[in-house]
């Protein structure tokens, strides 16, 4: 990974290309391409359109990638880099109304289409760099965007920093405590702290007949040997297929891999669904070609006749404040009756130096722009990049100025990792009003960091650099070079990645918001966003998990209209992470081959196969069925710090097996099989829902028919901002006892009048 440190003034200007170029508005098709197709590109794809490639793919590719980080400020690999095949980069193309037959062979004969998700105006693709500027020429299309490398929530090859950037964690130290799996060469550690078998005795479930999808980057892709192939994970006992020493010969069914080699993370989920619901039938699909891969994903999974979808993927270009084309997806799903599980994130950061230390300080936002004058070093760069006129962000709430944001960073470079910055503002896709960008400098107030501004009308900014440690301003530039816009919207940076180690302001204080980090689909309503806990320590929350809320202001995409009032959610439920499997995570000390797959990726699955048991056990179960149940019978535990509310970083609580099935319609505990000495959870009240509508968000298709709203779905409502200590411990094991007392007793009493019955019938 190489990021640029030292700016020089002509990468400045690249870098701000995209104040004077691009466009992603909204509106009315249009007959013929603008006179200027440049305006429709994206500040970086206009940057690499002038890159002058060689006629030798491998030339071409190592031009691209070496001009990537130093021109258009990204990572080289890994997530939110641009992604190279030659002299060829991959887009989103943004079409303003659905995209028919033609449009789709007008842009196969200038690049490969990769996917398309025609209900949702976008279409994936690799052009030619010398193919950008007359894939915007295309009549329909409204903008053409990079698609970035998308970020997964799993551990592969991300072993934290500490606070003191000394040396990485070690891997978590599962239960051992499960269950006799003789057929599995690993066992099922995520069982037992889930009460899955006293579930499964209970009710005679394993996810029979129950399909559920999953979307990650890849299934058997890996650009490297792993410690196992799918062909070895069934002979294993891990996934399902013909030889699999369990029984379960039902094969996994790959219907859409990756289009680039990746981690196998979607291989290493099937293993944790697998290990807790081995009778469902699993089905995969990569949504690694951006939003629109991803909805293609989500189509291809609903058509398959998936009854659940689960997925632990994120897009850096999603916006925080509306729903987008991957949110839309998951909205469309669930108003076809399909409960979808999302991974809330790990980019939870809590401080570790001065003032910050022991707050949440994942993300800053702001109610309103306050703009002020920038600081010297960036008002000397302005005229330099045909800027005439801009102002900075104050980020002091109080009467004072402060033009900076001063962030403390570990040595990244050493590790060869980046620091992401996500700046988005409070304005509908493809209509915003204002033009901001990020510029970041070290202490000596030289430029370090920096983006294009964003394409006209698009209200989201990424920008990535690789501190080397040590203090860091940040900046938010906007351009007012046309006039100063009549909206000074609210405004909010997301610090990816968990490696910030102290902010200059890390406090909520009047209005100013400083903490949640969920963004994107993972915060969308209408799904359930999975925190977690590991699987060792089950009510401690893992201090890198998603914390919300997250809150939209605007009817999804592509209207421009905003919600009678803002919606809150995330996150659902907690689940485990820190599962075992043959091949992907940290290798666990002292078990050979054992393998801990820890991060929200992981709690997802899990929380998912759990749900699968519930739709074994009462078919017919709706999104709605599910959440309730799921949220009702949570087991209580404490917030991942005092200052953030149980509700934004736990969700409703712990996921409870054997409370969740009690909880369906219709379902009442058997008394047969007996119940082994496990105690049993007792079923703790959820927070009050608050009701939010789903509807189907798709544009919509000529001659296809669109689907009515579903009912309202419940999202849990946020607490207070304090909260106290609830000795969670001593009061779930007193739960456990107690619900273990009333279940005997049930069963007694159950026993006792069927033995009655038989004597009055003479049997």
């Amino acid at each position: 990974m190489k990021i640029v440190r030292n700016l020089s003034r002509v990468t400045v200007a690249a870098l701000t290309v995209g104040l004077v170029v691009g466009g992603f508005g909204v509106g009315a098709a249009t007959a013929a391409p603008a006179s200027d197709s440049s305006e429709k590109l994206s500040g970086r794809l206009t940057a690499l359109a002038a890159v002058d490639v060689s006629s030798d793919p491998a030339v071409a590719e190592q031009q691209l990638a070496t001009a990537s980080p130093a021109e258009l400020a990204l990572p080289d690999s890994g997530p939110a880099s641009l992604q190279f095949d030659g002299g060829s980069v991959a887009v989103t193309v943004y079409y303003s109304t659905p995209p028919l037959a033609a449009d789709i062979d007008a842009l196969a004969a200038l690049g490969t289409v990769d996917s398309v998700a025609a209900k949702y105006l976008v279409v994936g693709a690799t052009v030619p760099v010398g193919n950008l500027e007359a894939v915007a020429a295309l009549g329909n299309v409204q903008s053409v965007q990079e698609t970035l490398t998308p970020t997964s929530s799993g551990s592969a090859g991300q072993t934290p920093l500490t606070a003191t950037d000394t040396e990485a964690d070690a891997p978590a130290q599962p239960s051992t405590g499960v269950a006799d799996d003789s057929c599995r060469a690993v066992p099922a550690n995520l069982t037992e702290p889930l009460n899955v078998p006293l579930a499964r005795e209970l009710y005679g479930v394993d996810g029979e007949g129950v399909r559920i999808g999953i979307i990650s980057d890849s299934f058997d892709l890996s650009p490297e040997p792993l410690p196992s192939t799918p062909a070895d994970d069934i002979a294993a006992g891990l996934l399902p297929g013909p030889g699999n020493p369990c029984g379960d010969t039902q094969p996994v069914e790959v219907l859409l891999e990756s289009p680039t080699p990746s981690t196998d993370e979607g291989r290493a989920m099937a293993q944790l669904v697998y290990s807790i619901a081995p009778g469902a039938t699993l089905l995969f699909a990569s949504g690694s070609g951006g939003q629109a891969g991803f909805a293609n994903a989500v189509e291809t999974l609903s058509d398959a006749g998936a009854d659940i979808i689960v997925d632990d993927l994120g897009y850096y270009d999603e916006p925080i404040f509306q729903d987008g084309v991957a949110s839309n997806a998951m909205n469309d799903a669930v108003a076809l009756g399909i409960p979808f599980f999302t991974a809330a994130g790990n980019d939870t950061v809590i401080g570790g130096r001065g003032e910050s230390e022991g707050r949440v300080i994942s993300s800053w936002e702001t109610p309103e722009y306050r703009p002020t004058a920038c600081p010297g070093e960036i008002a000397a760069i302005l005229p330099q990049i045909d800027v005439t006129s801009a102002d900075c962000m104050d980020f002091n709430p109080g009467a004072g100025v402060d033009a900076t944001n001063t962030l403390t960073y570990p040595d990244l470079a050493r590790h060869d990792r980046a620091a992401f910055l996500m700046l988005q503002w409070a304005e509908p896709l493809g209509a915003a009003t204002n033009s901001m960008m990020v510029a970041v400098t070290d202490s000596s107030g030289e430029l370090v960091g920096g983006s294009p501004a964003a394409s006209a009308g698009s209200p989201v900014q990424i920008a990535a650099f690789q501190p080397t440690g040590g203090d860091y301003n940040y900046i938010i530039i906007r351009d007012t070079s046309d006039g100063v816009p009549a909206l000074n919207p609210r405004v909010k940076t997301i610090f990816n990645g968990g490696y910030l180690q102290a902010a200059e302001y890390s406090e909520s204080v009047g209005g100013d918001i400083v903490g949640p980090s969920i963004f994107g689909h993972a915060g969308t309503p209408s799904g359930l966003s999975i925190v977690a806990a590991d699987a060792a320590t089950p009510t401690e929350l893992e201090e890198f998990s998603g914390t919300g809320p997250m809150t939209l202001y605007f009817e999804p995409f592509p209207s421009t209209n905003p919600l009678p009032e803002p919606i809150s959610g995330a996150p659902t439920v907690t689940s485990l992470d820190g599962g075992w499997t043959n091949f992907f995570g940290q290798e666990v000390e002292g078990q050979g081959g054992i393998y801990s797959f820890t991060g929200t990726s992981a709690a997802a699955p899990s929380a998912a196969a759990v749900a699968a048991l519930g739709m074994q056990l009462s078919p017919g179960l709706t999104p709605q069925n599910v959440r309730d149940a799921l949220t009702e019978t949570a087991i209580p535990i404490d917030s991942i710090v005092e200052s953030v509310s149980v509700a934004d970083s736990a969700g409703a609580g712990l996921v409870d097996a054997v409370g969740f099935l009690a909880a369906l319609p219709g379902v009442a505990p058997t008394p047969t099989p007996t119940p082994t000495t496990e105690p049993t959870p007792t079923v703790a009240p959820a927070p009050t829902p608050t009701a939010v509508p789903v509807t189907p968000t798709g544009a919509p298709i000529p001659g296809v028919e669109t689907l009515p709203p579903m009912a309202p779905t419940p999202i849990p409502a946020a607490s207070g901002d304090q909260l106290a200590s609830t000795g969670a411990d001593g009061s779930i094991w007193l739960g456990l006892l107690t619900g273990m007392l009333v279940l005997a007793a049930g069963l007694a009493a159950l026993v006792a009048a069927t033995a009655n019955r038989k004597d009055a019938e003479g049997k």
